[in-house]
């Protein structure tokens, strides 16, 4: 009886509440003012200026990109829908005119659904939010962080699987891996005595300082970091680039502390590694950042300074993509001219044609790429676009198939909403989303011996014309695509050594490279309507 009679009454309180994020909402910043932090006013223990500002943004974001136009009812639906994360106790439904919440079981006052009008659902969810607060010990201790990764992500869920949420941690993490920070290239953890380092990126600024890991930092420009949190000391860490930071180190094998000084830089993950056995160049690639297509450009000049290169492979397997203009920067390096991809999208922005710039920096060496099920998005770009322009035989098993492309939006909060905006077409014009990319010698299965299936090449015995052709004009139904995909399975190969070794063999004998792509010429497609 008390819980029933709680929930009743207690909205009423909520009148005044209710009016100011009527009225914040009505003054909420648009996109071009993410940034722009508003006059913090409290409720309830949270900053609902900020809240209205990061769910108007993020919410406008969604309407305006997104790949198909949201149904505007449904995408604010599922977001309260995800309160129940925070508190299974809490139930929704709609219906054509009201939105019913309960709470264990009980029903609470119902709410007119403001069909169609985004900055109405926005109200909404926030009084929604303060109303059941009152009621919710979870929800109640929730602060604005966990109520945003409770709502954003069913809401993008309902789009596609690919669209996501990620909060400012995870956002800042994110950042480091596409585009480098200004740091000094460290991950740490907290230690009795400070912060032990966890992690270090390769010739970042710690490493070149002569920091190492496990070290233990216990002082940052004289301030001791015992005690204190890593978000504390992280802050410390932090700065602009080209200041120094002074430290204090304990390292294990020495009795006395260290005192370190590091210039902060911009740090951006090694992603790219390259060696030359028996002139074949080896370029393993793991994701794509900001520097991929000038490591790689990099690795080939190295390697060809050094001495005669007999061929090139690539190794893109288990590869989940990154930055799209890394992987057109990368085909790019390698083609002289012709389609590297094209997008569509609902967007104007979304609508975009990469074509070749002439110059490749391996003329006349022979390539290949090697691909398993996990390669994915820019990987698959890459592959395609190689593979469709006559430069690179592909080995291995069918990829991932992802062919959406996401636009980042980063939020007021410092997180991001990574949302799918545009679908890629190979230069053939096929669509690449749900297809992938099929190899030209298939190594599905159990793993044969370098001779078999040289052998099998040599014989003719890869895949079959019809398989290929089907690749070509591929259907638009998803249980056709499956049955293409089936011809050469996708699985995860990202160390056997034997898809590694048939790449080198192609690259090293003319006529076995000639007799894997015999049957399967392909013609570019001209630039989409």
């Amino acid at each position: 009886m008390i819980l029933l009679q709680r929930p009743l009454l207690r909205p009423l309180r909520l009148i005044a509440a209710t009016a100011c994020i009527a009225v914040l909402a009505a003054c909420a910043t648009g996109p071009s003012e993410a940034d722009r932090r508003p006059r913090s006013v409290i409720i309830d223990g949270l900053d609902v200026a900020m809240m209205v500002h990061v769910l108007s943004y993020g919410f406008s974001e969604i309407k305006d990109r997104a790949l198909q136009e949201p149904k505007v009812d449904t995408l604010f639906l599922k977001a309260l829908e995800g309160l129940s994360t925070l508190d299974p106790q809490i139930g929704v439904t709609v219906n054509e005119s009201e939105i019913h919440f309960t709470y264990t079981g009980v029903p609470l006052p119902p709410v007119a659904a403001p069909h169609g009008d985004y900055d109405a659902w926005i109200k909404t969810t926030l009084t929604t939010i303060l109303t059941l607060r009152q009621i919710s010990a979870p929800l109640k201790a929730a602060n604005s962080e966990a109520i945003y990764r409770a709502i954003f992500p069913p809401a993008l869920k309902s789009l596609d699987p690919y669209s996501r949420y990620a909060g400012r941690e995870e956002a800042i993490r994110s950042r480091l891996i596409r585009d480098g920070i200004i740091g000094l290239g460290v991950r740490v953890v907290v230690d009795p005595a400070g912060v032990a380092i966890q992690s270090i990126v390769k010739n970042g600024p710690a490493e070149q300082a002569g920091l190492k890991l496990d070290d233990v930092i216990t002082h940052v420009d004289g301030v001791a970091l015992a005690g204190r949190s890593v978000d504390d000391a992280r802050q410390l860490l932090e700065g602009k680039t080209d200041t120094v930071v002074e430290m204090t180190v304990r390292r294990a094998e020495q009795s006395a502390p260290l005192s370190l000084t590091v210039r902060r830089d911009l740090v951006i993950p090694e992603t790219v590694i390259a060696r030359t056995i028996d002139g074949v160049l080896e370029i393993r690639i793991r994701s794509f950042n900001q520097r991929t297509a000038e490591s790689v450009e990099k690795a080939v000049a190295a390697a060809r300074a050094a001495g005669p290169v007999k061929g090139i492979v690539l190794d893109l397997r288990s590869d989940p993509g990154g930055l799209l203009d890394q992987a057109v920067d990368l085909a790019d390096l390698f083609l002289d001219s012709g389609t590297i991809i094209a997008l569509r999208g609902r967007h104007p922005g979304a609508q975009q044609f990469y074509a070749a710039h002439p110059g490749d920096i391996a003329p006349g060496i022979p390539m290949t790429i090697v691909i398993d099920g996990r390669a994915a998005s820019a990987s698959e770009i890459v592959a395609v676009a190689l593979q469709d322009n006559h430069r690179a035989a592909v080995v291995g098993t069918v990829s991932l198939g992802k062919g959406s492309v996401q636009t980042v939006v980063r939020l007021p909060n410092q997180g991001e909403i990574v949302l799918t905006w545009s679908r890629a077409y190979t230069p053939r014009g096929a669509g690449l989303h749900g297809l992938g990319v099929l190899p030209d010698v298939c190594l599905s299965g159990e793993a044969a011996t370098l001779t078999d299936t040289v052998g099998r090449i040599f014989g003719g015995g890869n895949l079959p014309a019809g398989i290929v052709d089907g690749w070509r004009s591929p259907p638009s139904e998803a249980d056709g695509l499956e049955a293409l995909r089936a011809a050469c399975p996708p699985e995860a190969h990202p160390d056997r050594p034997i898809d590694i070794e048939v790449a080198r063999r192609l690259v090293q004998d003319p006529a076995l490279l000639a007799r894997a792509l015999q049957g399967n010429a392909r013609q570019l497609a001209e630039k989409p309507q």
